[in-house]
C-alpha cells in the first residue's frame, strides 16, 4: 500500500500546527500572558508617538471676549497639529530611564520639531540633559561642547522646602520598585477583569509581518469598561503606595475617594469615553506594539477629543542607552546658569555704553 496519502495527511497536519498553534490560546488569555511576560522584564527600548486625532470645542459659545475668540481658535488649530514622540530605554536593574522627547508640529505646510534628550538616574538622583535649543540660545564654552548637562535633583528639591524630604524618598530604589509594581498589578488586574468577548483576533498587516508579529488582537471597550479599567489601575497603584509607606493616611483617604466609582458617579455621567487597543505579539510571547485610541465627548457632543498613541517595544532585558555621561563627560547645571547670568550682565553693559547719557539725550532733543 502506498504511503503517499499518509505523508500528504501528515504534511497537512504539520502545516496546520505550525500556522495555527499560536492561536490555540483564546485572545483574552493570550493578552494576559503577554502582559505578564512584558511587565516581568527588567527593561526594554521603546518608541512612542502620541497625537490628537480630534478636538472639537464650541469656541463661539464660550464666555470670552470677542477679541480673544480668534486667538482661542488659532490656539486650538495649533494643538491639532501637535504630536509628541519619545524614543528611549528603561532599565529597572540599574534604575535608569532615557528618553528623546520630540515635540512635533506639522500643519499647513509648516513643520517644526523641538527635541529634548533626557537621562534620569534614580539611584544617583541625577538628571542629564543632552543638546537642545537652549544650547543654541546659550552656547556652552568650547571646553564643554558636546557634554551632557548634569542636574543634581537633590539640590533642586531643596527649593521645595518642607516637601523636599518626601520628594527625595521617591527616587529610592525601594520606592521606584513600589511604583512600578503598583502599575504592574493594576494593569494585569484591569485587563484580566475584562470580558472575553471584547478581545478579537485580527489578520496580520504588512507592518506586523515585517516586525515579526505572530498575533494581532483587538480590544474594544465601552464607557463603563473603560472607566472601570482606569479606576482599577489607579486603585492598585494607590493601594501599593500606601502599603509601602509612600502615602500618608490622609493622602490615601483623598485618593481612595477619587478611585471609587460610586462616589464619582455623578461626574462620570457628564461625558462618554471609549477605548480601542490593538496589541501585536511577537514569537517570544511579549508585546511588540500597542496602538491605543481614546475618544471622549460631553453628553451633547459639543466637546470632543480623540487621542492616539502607538508604542513599540524591543530589546527586552537588554535595553540600549544612547546617552553615556561616562563617555561624553558632563557639566554642572550651575555653571550653565552662571554663564547665562554673565552673558546677560555683559549684554546690559554693552547696551549702557552704546547709549548716550540722559543729559546728552536732552541736548540732542
Amino acid at each position: 500500500m502506498s504511503m503517499k496519502p499518509y505523508l500528504a495527511l501528515a504534511f497537512i497536519l504539520l502545516s496546520f500546527l505550525i500556522t495555527g498553534c499560536a492561536h490555540t490560546v483564546p485572545p483574552h488569555q493570550e493578552v494576559n500572558q503577554a502582559l505578564q511576560k512584558t511587565l516581568d522584564s527588567t527593561g526594554y527600548n521603546y518608541s512612542s508617538r502620541s497625537r490628537i486625532t480630534n478636538l472639537t470645542v464650541p469656541v463661539k459659545e464660550l464666555k470670552v471676549a470677542e477679541s480673544k475668540q480668534l486667538y482661542l481658535e488659532k490656539g486650538i488649530e495649533i494643538i491639532r497639529g501637535l504630536s509628541i514622540n519619545a524614543d528611549g530605554a528603561i532599565d529597572l536593574k540599574t534604575q535608569k530611564s532615557e528618553a528623546l522627547y520630540n515635540l512635533h508640529y506639522d500643519r499647513d505646510n509648516l513643520e517644526v520639531s523641538i527635541k529634548v534628550p533626557l537621562l534620569l538616574d534614580y539611584q544617583a538622583q541625577t538628571l542629564y540633559v543632552g543638546t537642545t535649543l537652549l544650547n543654541t540660545l546659550f552656547p556652552l564654552p568650547p571646553a564643554n561642547k558636546g557634554k551632557l548637562i548634569k542636574i543634581d535633583l537633590a539640590d533642586l528639591l531643596q527649593l521645595t522646602a518642607d516637601k523636599s524630604d518626601k520628594l527625595n524618598k521617591l527616587f529610592t530604589k525601594k520606592n521606584v520598585d513600589s511604583i512600578h509594581e503598583g502599575f504592574k498589578i493594576g494593569i494585569l488586574k484591569g485587563v484580566a477583569d475584562l470580558k472575553d468577548e471584547r478581545f478579537t483576533d485580527l489578520p496580520l498587516t504588512p507592518v506586523d509581518k515585517a516586525a515579526g508579529v505572530v498575533r494581532h488582537i483587538s480590544i474594544k471597550l465601552n464607557h463603563d469598561e473603560s472607566v472601570t479599567l482606569f479606576l482599577t489601575m489607579a486603585d492598585s497603584l494607590v493601594q501599593r503606595l500606601y502599603q509601602d509607606g509612600l502615602l500618608t493616611k490622609e493622602e490615601y483617604g483623598i485618593l481612595m475617594i477619587l478611585t471609587d466609582k460610586q462616589k464619582i458617579e455623578s461626574y462620570l455621567t457628564t461625558f462618554s469615553v471609549a477605548v480601542e487597543l490593538d496589541v501585536a505579539l511577537e514569537s517570544s510571547g511579549r508585546i511588540n506594539r500597542i496602538e491605543s485610541r481614546l475618544t471622549a465627548a460631553g453628553k451633547d457632543t459639543r466637546y470632543q477629543i480623540g487621542l492616539e498613541n502607538i508604542s513599540g517595544f524591543s530589546n527586552y532585558n537588554t535595553p540600549l542607552f544612547l546617552m553615556r555621561p561616562e563617555l561624553t563627560g558632563t557639566v554642572d547645571y550651575k555653571e550653565i546658569l552662571e554663564a547665562i547670568k554673565a552673558a546677560k550682565t555683559a549684554q546690559k553693559s554693552e547696551t549702557a555704553v552704546s547709549e548716550p547719557p540722559k543729559e546728552k539725550q536732552q541736548l540732542i532733543k
